[in-house]
This record gives structure tokens, sequence and C-alpha cells, in this order.
């Protein structure tokens, strides 16, 4: 009779465990919410508080959003001073929800000495500054920096439920496995770009991470203050750098003014690339694996030797 009885007890936690509500969690950007879902497959429910066409550094949550993160037990930030809210929303939520910062377990990049004069850089995104520190804070633009925060989702998931925990590992193992994948084919894409023109100048200072780890050069033209643009001695000393270095393309931002760089392009006769996705809001590039492809695709068109006639 023992043995009958055990087996029903374990068809009944099991039949419970299946039945147990999702796990709520609101995003602070889509690419937060894009990991959530991979990772936390059927015993997740994401919302995402900044959806694509949203303005990164302008973003506030509105009383919708607020409520939509109070019905949450998880928010998803980014952390390294992109959310300069979350004290506001922290209160607001009033120990309804964790806050989960996962840029916390990021390694900090510095913004590239020759991309900012100070520390405090506008990022020509509309009206709105944001000044962020000496640290690039836009850590999504690498696998390895995703695999990181992956583990520290999962980590998190399974406190929090941990009735599913395996199926919280299992998916972090095909996350991971899927981001190691990525990895190899960027570089394999990359790797005919010689050393001389792995360049990435851009509109503000957001790709040094995906430098540092694809052995790229960053220089930002909109990494100095407001005060800075159309400045001509500023603007004398950018050009100058960019022969020095012999930039061979500049690449504009998806959502951002191209005005300044089509300029600085037409002096110095090179090509503007297609638009990279920085902020990763791009409707068609709003996920880590959609928003990564775009960029590597984007920088190989812009750098790779012409071929040969």
């Amino acid at each position: 009779m023992l043995i009958p009885f055990l087996c029903l007890l374990g068809l009944f936690c099991t039949l419970q465990a299946q039945d147990a509500p999702a796990l709520k969690i609101a995003a602070l950007h889509p690419i937060l919410g894009d990991m959530a879902r991979a990772v936390g497959g059927s015993h997740v429910q994401v919302t995402d508080l900044l959806r694509p066409n949203g303005n990164l550094h302008s973003f506030e949550p509105a009383p919708q959003d607020i409520a939509a993160a109070g019905q949450a037990r998880l928010v998803l930030a980014s952390g390294k001073n992109l959310e300069p809210y979350l004290p506001k929303l922290k209160d607001a939520l009033g120990g309804r929800a964790q806050i989960l910062d996962l840029g916390a377990s990021i390694p900090d990049v510095p913004v590239a000495a020759d991309t900012a004069d100070h520390a405090d850089h506008d990022h020509g995104h509309g009206d709105n500054c944001c000044a962020h520190g000496p640290n690039d804070p836009h850590w999504w633009h690498t696998p390895a920096n995703m695999k990181r925060a992956a583990r520290t989702l999962a980590a998190a998931l399974s406190r929090m439920d941990p009735a599913h925990e395996q199926d919280y590992k299992e998916g972090l193992t095909r996350w991971n496995r899927n981001m190691d994948q990525l990895s190899a084919w960027a570089r394999k894409e990359l790797a005919d770009i010689p050393e001389a023109d792995r360049i990435l100048v851009t509109g503000h200072a957001a790709m040094n991470h995906f430098c540092r780890e694809f052995g790229f050069r960053s220089i930002s033209i909109q990494g100095v203050s407001r005060e800075d643009e159309g400045n001509s001695a500023q603007l004398a000393s950018t050009l100058k750098k960019l022969r020095a270095a012999g930039v061979k393309a500049l690449f504009p931002e998806y959502s951002s003014n191209p005005k300044s760089l089509t300029e600085i392009a037409k002096s110095l006769n090179i090509p503007v690339a297609r638009p990279i996705n920085t902020d990763g809001l791009a409707p068609d590039g709003h996920t880590f694996e959609t928003m990564f492809k775009q960029n590597v695709g984007i920088i190989k068109e812009a750098l790779s030797p012409s071929p040969r006639p």
C-alpha cells in the first residue's frame, strides 16, 4: 500500500507544480525580456515596459508601467546608471517586486580614451542628456555579457521558484549554447577585416563592450558635451583625429540624427554605413540575436575589403 500511495503523492505534486501560475516579470529593456523568456520558458510571463522604438535615455516609467511592474514579482534592470529612475521606482513598488540589476554582474568597460573629452557625455538622443559616468553602460552588445546576465537571472528564478530550478538550469544551458554559437559566428564573419580598419566610429559611445570583445577601436563623434556640437574648433579636432586614424566608414545609429556624421563623412570622402542598432530598440532588432546579427552584418559590409575585380 505504501508504494502506490507514494506514487500518487508524487503525481499530485507534479500536477500541482504544473498548475502553478507563471512567475510574472517586468523588463526595463526588451533584450532583457527576450532573455527572460528564453531562460524561463513557460514558467514565466514577461512584460516589456520599454518597448521597441522607445528612447532608452529619456524613458521613465509612466503610471501604467509602474502598475504593471507592481503586478510582477521580478523587475529586470540594465543597471550601470542607465535607469536613473530606479530609486523612485523602488519606492513606488514598495517591496511588491524585486528589482534585479543585471548589469551588476558585468565587468565595466571604460569609454575609449579618444571617445570623449570628459565622462559626462551627451548621447545625442533628443533634448535629454544622461550622464552615465566614465564607463560604457551599453553592456548587452556581446554574447559573453549576455551569458553573465543570464546566470544571474537563472539563479534569481531558481530562488523564487525552486520547484522549476532544473527547468531554469536547462533554459540557461540552451541560452549559453546559443550565445557561444553567435560569438563563433561573429568572429568568423569579421575575420577578414584588417586590423588597421577595425575602427568603429559611431554617434555616441555605445559600442565599447562590443569593440573590446571583438578587437575593434571605438571612436564616438557625440561622446562630448552638447556645447561642442557645431563648434568649429571641435569639428577640426575630430576631422584631424579621424584622418589620422584612417577610418573607412562612419556608423550612424538607429533613431538618431545622422546629420553630424554625414557632414564629417563628406569632409573625409568616406561612406556612411547603414545605421547600427546601439540601443537595441529597432522594431526588427529588439532581441539579442536579431540586434547582434544586424550589427555584425552592417560592420562587415562597411569595413571588409572590397572584392578584387
